[in-house]
């Protein structure tokens, strides 16, 4: 039997698009676009800092603003979910991250500045969007490892970012770079709503979307285990961003390695991340605890953390052999932190409580770069720095393990 599809015409059923291999790919396409929008700019900064008339560094801010963007999006989330349904609302994400670039490259500066807000405005959307369909449709014995897959499409989109844009912009200059990916953000926005139907199951539309806005903060502050698991994801992640900022500053000025080589072991880190996300996605599900798991991958990123004043004295290889552990667990945690928010939510409320959860992990993107220049100033050292910030992941380990007892999965 035919269905109306919303504008009056019948359309066929498209049963397969209601499955999970559907919504994991979906998903994590889209993660992954998102995530190259928001490293659009980073990417390009020597070519498009002059062209506004700001120094290349000035683009760190721009992150910071789209973070921030991304962290009240996301706190705020539940009543777009509610209204609008997880596909609308990531084809609004796409679409917002679009605009976003083609107000960069007609915009200028003030174009770029609005450009951040509406980046992380589409990027603060986009997991609880996913979270709400995986929360559904993953089984509970494989719900990490699905989580896991989906978290991949952020390693990736950072990926693509650097391999593509710059190749790009020398083929068609950075506002052709730009404008070649608004085109396929908008593409993928189209895509996203053939899911409309499919994911509409929480759907309630006749909802008014402001009423259900606080719902990331309410899930915070109601639901057994959620403001701890908050807390953990703000932890590691301010770790995780400042290793991956300030890695080859380390690398360079304190253990005299080149740019070229500090680089390489920057980027293999960020690889073995991606990586790690399924092995523990896999090792959360064997165990089916994931605070275990969770703590487990604190404790690893605090030992990494404290060998870090000695690199300096390292052979290349015992550096590269840190920096590899460091990767697997400093940013591999993200995939089971987001299967535990979707298991510790109310029926039917995945994604605002995933929500409440990035809410306060992108405040800790903000930060932990920040912290970390701070403690570099006191100490006058990035080594001895990263010692003492790797206090962030022993404490979210502690909360993760005394979590355990409280959020044991039945």
């Amino acid at each position: 039997m035919a269905e109306d599809d919303g504008t009056g015409r019948a359309s066929r059923p498209r049963p397969w698009l209601g499955g999970l291999a559907a919504a994991l790919l979906a998903t994590t396409l889209a993660q992954a676009l998102a995530t190259l929008a928001v490293f659009s700019l980073p990417v390009l900064a020597p070519l498009v800092a002059p062209d506004l008339g700001v120094a290349p560094h000035w683009i760190g801010g721009q992150v910071a603003a789209v973070y921030l963007a991304a962290s009240a999006t996301s706190l705020l989330s539940a009543g777009a979910l509610r209204r609008h349904g997880s596909a609308r609302c990531t084809q609004l994400a796409l679409a917002a991250a679009a605009i976003a670039c083609l107000l960069v490259t007609f915009g200028g500066l003030p174009g770029a500045l609005l450009g951040a807000g509406l980046t992380g405005f589409g990027y603060g959307l986009t997991n609880p969007a996913a979270t709400e369909v995986l929360a559904r449709l993953a089984p509970a014995g494989r719900r990490n490892m699905v989580f896991a897959v989906k978290q991949t499409g952020v390693p990736i989109g950072g990926a693509l970012a650097g391999l593509l844009l710059p190749s790009i912009a020398q083929a068609l200059g950075w506002r052709g770079a730009l404008l070649a990916l608004a085109a396929v953000l908008l593409l993928a926005a189209l895509v996203a709503g053939l899911f409309h139907r499919p994911w509409a199951a929480e759907r309630e539309a006749g909802k008014a979307t402001r009423r259900g806005a606080g719902g990331g903060w309410r899930a915070l502050r109601e639901q057994p285990g959620m403001a701890g698991l908050a807390a953990i994801s703000g932890l590691y992640s301010g770790f995780q961003l400042a290793l991956g900022a300030m890695t080859v500053a380390m690398l360079v000025e304190e253990a005299g390695w080149s740019p070229v080589a500090a680089g390489l072991v920057a980027s293999v880190t960020q690889a073995v991340g991606a990586g790690a996300r399924l092995v523990w996605g896999g090792v959360a599900d064997r165990w089916r605890d994931g605070m275990r798991t969770l703590a487990t991958i604190g404790a690893i990123t605090l030992a990494g953390g404290v060998l870090l004043p000695f690199v300096p004295s390292w052979p290349p290889a015992a550096v590269i052999g840190l920096f590899v552990v460091l990767g697997g667990s400093a940013t591999g945690w993200n995939g089971v932190l987001m299967a535990e928010a979707a298991r510790l939510a109310a029926p039917g409320r995945a994604g605002e409580a995933t929500g409440g959860v990035l809410a306060v992990a992108f405040a800790g993107v903000v930060v932990g770069p920040s912290l970390l220049g701070l403690l570099v100033g006191l100490v006058g050292s990035y080594a001895l720095a990263f010692a003492l910030l790797a206090g962030l992941p022993a404490i979210g380990a502690v909360i993760a393990w005394r979590g355990r007892s409280r959020t044991a999965e039945r």
